[in-house]
């Protein structure tokens, strides 16, 4: 006979939730934590190997996506991946992930509950929009289904959950009712809906993983890979290359009238890009730069390791000193994308619909083609390092 689950709250205890600049790798930063890797954030985003570049316009279809960002003229992101099961910091750290997802958020809810009775935090993927304390800070209720934060806790008679998020120091309380909505959304593009899923690490039983300073290599080596070899011409270097040229047809291709995807308004097609644009590389979880900042720091903290200076897998010293010339490079890089950001930032805070005749276009393109061309350099600086 099945006995009924009487638990009204648990809080699991020594979960450590801290402030961070990118959704995805700070909750991974909470998670490993928890379960006795204490790395920074920056740590765990260069092990994640998700840096790279992705660039695409209205005239292309990207598989799955049924041309549903059409109203979006074009969308730039500094990494090419997210959290999922092949998570490659869970793997160097000796961790499986796993996903589950449900087409009920009360069964989603049920199942959340059973694992957090089992000291089991996990990762949601969540609607931004659902979240009370993100819509009082923004004063306006903004969908983003790809929002990624910790569950840590309940309390059923108070009817709230605790969670991490990256934005905010400590948990915070949620009701069960908005997460559950957060948890659920269909608003939006269909391939950011978050669709009840929810992310489990699992210690390998052996406890087994690469030593850190090989686990380092195999992680640049994959960033490498995403930037200059990539499955298609959106991708990497060749997409930022694209992506370079189309500015100079801006002029024309920013004319008109179009909704904007996040506030639902009428507004002039050049100033919702140029929005759209400082989102992507400064503020919208990236840390600044396009992730190149997180990138930056994570080689950073890298040079002092213990692991690569000393030990039976300590770097060569040309690999040092790439790892030194690399860091001077994608610092350039950075400022140079938060240079770009600004301009169009500038331009729409002082002129509004008419920003698109306030910038050089020449100045942009010439910009981001210098970015092009230093990325392309640091990138194949970095495939020197090799296990």
């Amino acid at each position: 006979m099945e006995v009924e689950n009487l638990t009204q709250k648990h809080i699991i205890n020594n979960f450590i939730h801290k402030e961070g600049v990118h959704c995805e790798s700070s909750a991974l930063r909470d998670m490993f934590e928890y379960y006795g890797f204490s790395m920074s954030e920056s740590m765990i985003f260069g092990l994640d190997a998700t840096l790279g570049f992705i660039y695409f316009d209205k005239s292309l279809t990207l598989p799955n996506t049924e041309n549903e960002m059409i109203n979006t003229p074009i969308f730039i992101g500094g990494k090419q991946g997210t959290i999922n099961p092949n998570s490659l910091a869970c793997r160097l750290l000796g961790f499986t992930m796993n996903k589950q997802s449900f087409t009920s958020s009360d069964k989603a809810w049920e199942e959340s509950k059973k694992l957090l009775d089992q000291n089991i935090p996990m990762i949601l993927q969540v609607d931004l929009g659902y979240l009370p304390y993100i819509n009082e800070e923004e004063n306006e209720e903004i969908h983003f289904g790809g929002h990624a934060i910790t569950l840590v806790g309940y309390d059923e008679e108070k009817g709230v959950a605790f969670i991490g998020d990256t934005d905010f120091s400590g948990l915070n309380e949620v009701l069960i009712d908005d997460l559950k909505r957060a948890r659920g959304s269909t608003e939006g593009p269909s391939y950011l809906h978050p669709k009840n899923s929810q992310y489990l690490m699992i210690q390998r039983p052996d406890g087994k993983h690469p030593p850190l300073a090989a686990g380092i290599k195999v992680a640049i080596e994959q960033v490498v890979n995403n930037m200059l070899r990539p499955s298609m011409n959106y991708l990497g270097i060749q997409g930022l290359k694209r992506f370079s040229k189309s500015i100079l047809n801006w002029k024309e291709d920013l004319k008109g009238i179009v909704k904007s995807p996040y506030s639902g308004k009428n507004m002039a097609l050049s100033e919702v890009t140029f929005q759209l644009i400082y989102g992507y590389i400064e503020t919208w979880g990236t840390g600044g730069g396009a992730f190149r900042n997180l990138y930056r720091d994570f080689l950073k903290e890298v040079l002092v390791l213990n692991e690569i200076k000393h030990g039976p897998h300590a770097w060569i010293d040309r690999d040092i000193q790439t790892l030194e010339d690399s860091i001077v490079l994608i610092t350039e890089i950075a400022n140079n994308w938060t240079t770009f950001a600004k301009t169009l930032k500038y331009a729409v805070d002082e002129y509004n619909e008419e920003c698109i005749n306030h910038v050089s276009i020449d100045d942009l393109h010439n910009l981001a083609h210098n970015i092009y061309i230093n990325e392309e350099d640091l990138f194949k600086k970095l495939s020197k390092i090799k296990n």
